[in-house]
């Protein structure tokens, strides 16, 4: 009479598989296997494992798991139940009842560890977004209050974000190429440092107070001031095309 080893061996070889790509299928180590085709299923093992090892080994070759597990339980119940071994080490996948399970968890409270990290990390969570919430109320309620803006002040900046009332604007169109350089008198401050002018090209500028303005062509430029032609004066000597006039 064949044993479950031999029926073991037997589907296997029926199926041309050999114990490696039978442990990459089930998920169970290929020395397990090889033992189960030995009929040696003492593995120092919980017993809820090794059943659910030749349950998933018989229905990977097609056999009566059933069948194969109450011959098991039979052999077990003769030769005397193999003791239990605590262990962290992963066995393989293992069956239960009918379905698969999955891993095999390790043994020696893993669940319990597994259940402890997710409530501390919940709790670590909980405690970082009180935290936060803390810093904002504090942050909020240490900001201190916006100075109302006084009349004069409010006077001033009005004043100063308005317009001189003798504001002009200067638009220069280049009829060749050219150049123009633009100086603030009294204070000497640059407003456009000898910008080149391509023929065609138009520049516009807000002009307050008095302006020393260099042309490097006059008779390649023209001068608009608040849209109106404006004549570039001569420069000395005569008909000299550079040079530099004041536009008050």
């Amino acid at each position: 009479m064949q044993t479950i080893g031999d029926r073991l061996e037997e589907a296997r070889k029926r199926k041309g598989s050999s114990i490696r790509e039978a442990a990459e299928a089930t998920k169970i180590r290929g020395d397990y296997l090889q033992k189960f085709e030995a009929n040696a299923f003492d593995l120092d093992l919980p017993p809820l494992y090794v059943r659910g090892f030749v349950r998933s080994y018989a229905r990977y070759l097609e056999l009566d798991a059933d069948r194969f597990i109450a011959e098991y339980d039979a052999v077990v119940a003769t030769e005397g139940r193999p003791g239990r071994r605590e262990t962290r080490e992963v066995y393989g996948r293992v069956e239960f009842g009918g379905e698969p399970a999955g891993n095999a968890p390790a043994a020696g409270g893993g669940l319990n560890q597994a259940m402890m990290l997710k409530y501390g990390l919940f709790a670590g969570g909980a405690l970082l977004g009180l935290g936060l919430i803390f810093f904002l109320v504090s942050l909020l309620l240490n900001r201190p209050a916006a100075k109302a803006s006084t009349p004069s002040q409010t006077a001033a900046q009005t004043s100063a974000n308005r317009p001189a009332d003798n504001a002009q604007t200067v638009t220069f169109t280049a009829l060749g190429d050219t150049g123009i350089k633009i100086v603030q008198l009294p204070e000497g401050r640059v407003i456009a440092d000898s910008i080149s002018l391509s023929a065609g090209e138009t520049r516009s500028f807000r002009k307050t107070g008095t302006w020393v303005v260099t042309v490097r062509d006059r008779t390649k430029l023209r001068m608009e001031v608040n849209g109106s032609l404006t004549q570039i004066p001569v420069f000395p000597p005569d008909r000299d095309p550079y040079g530099q006039f004041k536009l008050e």
